[in-house]
C-alpha cells in the first residue's frame, strides 16, 4: 500500500518537479587570496517543498573513443590527484527550501600546504520534493518522495603561480550524410585545466566561409573532441576545415585563465 502511495505523490507532482531547483553560478574560481563563495539555491516551485542537500565529490570532464563527454568520478583519490574535497565546506550543506525559497550557501576553503596548481572539486547539489504527512498523532512530518535531482557544478582553487596551455594533438574529418563530422584531439599543458572556446569554421574552394561553430571545451588532462555539423545540399569539391582552441572564452563569474590558441587545418572532398 505504501509503495502505491508513493507511486501516486510521484504522478500528482510530475508535471511541476522538472527543473524546480536550479543553482547558481554552476563554476566556482576560488584562489589563496579569495577563499570564501557563495552559490544560491533556489526552489523554483509554486506549491512544493523540496531537500536540498550539499556533496564534494572528485571529478572532471574526460571522453571515450567516440568524443562523448562525461564527467568522471574516481572511485579512489590517488595522492597525485588534484582534489580540493577534503578542505572545502558548505554553509548549510542540508536544507529545506519552501515554494519559492532561496538559499545563499557560503563556501570556505581551508587548504593545507599545497604545491602551486589548480586542484578541483564537483559540488554536487541533490534535490527532492518533500510533502507534509499526519503521523499517527496527527503531527506535521515531511517525507521525501521518491524522485531525486542532481546539478553537478564545478569548482577550481588556484594556489600560487598557476598557468595553462592546450596541444591541438589530431584533427579528422569527413562529410557523410549531409553533415561534415569534425574528430580532434587535445592535451593540456601546465598545471591548470584549459577552459575555452572550439572554433570550427568550414570554407569552400573559393575561400568563402559557408559554416562556422563555437563550442565550449574545458580540458583537463586531455579531450576527444566529436562535433556534427549539418551542411545539406553542398556541390562537389574540396572544403577546408579550419579548427581552432582558445581562452578567449566570456563566462559571467568565473575567471577564465589565459593560455595559448593552437589550431589545425583540413581538406574534406565531396565526391557525390
Amino acid at each position: 500500500m505504501k509503495k502505491l502511495f508513493d507511486i501516486l505523490i510521484i504522478l500528482l507532482i510530475a508535471g511541476s518537479v522538472y527543473a524546480q531547483v536550479t543553482v547558481a553560478p554552476v563554476t566556482l574560481h576560488m584562489s589563496d587570496a579569495d577563499k570564501n563563495g557563495y552559490i544560491v539555491i533556489k526552489n523554483n516551485s509554486k506549491t512544493a517543498s523540496w531537500e536540498v542537500s550539499i556533496l564534494m565529490k572528485f571529478g572532471y570532464p574526460v571522453s571515450d573513443s567516440t568524443g562523448k563527454t562525461y564527467i568522471c568520478f574516481p572511485e579512489t583519490e590517488n595522492e597525485s590527484d588534484p582534489s580540493a574535497v577534503d578542505w572545502i565546506s558548505f554553509f548549510p550543506r542540508k536544507f529545506i527550501l519552501k515554494p519559492q525559497e532561496e538559499q545563499t550557501v557560503r563556501i570556505s576553503a581551508k587548504p593545507k600546504d599545497l604545491a602551486d596548481g589548480e586542484y578541483w572539486g564537483r559540488p554536487v547539489v541533490t534535490s527532492h520534493p518533500v510533502i507534509s504527512i499526519d503521523d499517527d498523532n496527527g503531527e506535521k512530518i515531511n517525507a521525501g518522495v521518491g524522485v531525486e535531482f542532481r546539478t553537478v557544478i564545478a569548482l577550481n582553487y588556484r594556489k600560487g603561480n598557476v598557468y595553462t596551455g592546450i596541444r591541438f594533438d589530431t584533427l579528422i574529418a569527413a562529410y557523410e550524410n549531409g553533415k561534415f563530422i569534425v574528430k580532434s584531439n587535445f592535451s593540456r599543458e601546465g598545471n591548470s585545466a584549459y577552459l575555452g572556446n572550439l572554433v570550427i569554421k568550414i570554407f569552400d574552394e573559393s575561400g568563402k566561409k559557408i559554416k562556422e561553430m563555437r563550442q565550449d571545451i574545458s580540458v583537463y588532462y586531455s579531450l576527444n573532441k566529436s562535433i556534427e555539423i549539418p551542411a545539406e545540399k553542398l556541390p562537389k569539391g574540396r572544403y577546408t576545415i579550419e579548427a581552432s582552441i582558445n581562452t578567449d572564452r566570456d563566462e559571467p563569474g568565473a575567471k577564465i585563465l589565459k593560455g595559448n590558441t593552437a589550431s589545425r587545418k583540413i581538406i574534406v572532398t565531396k565526391n557525390q
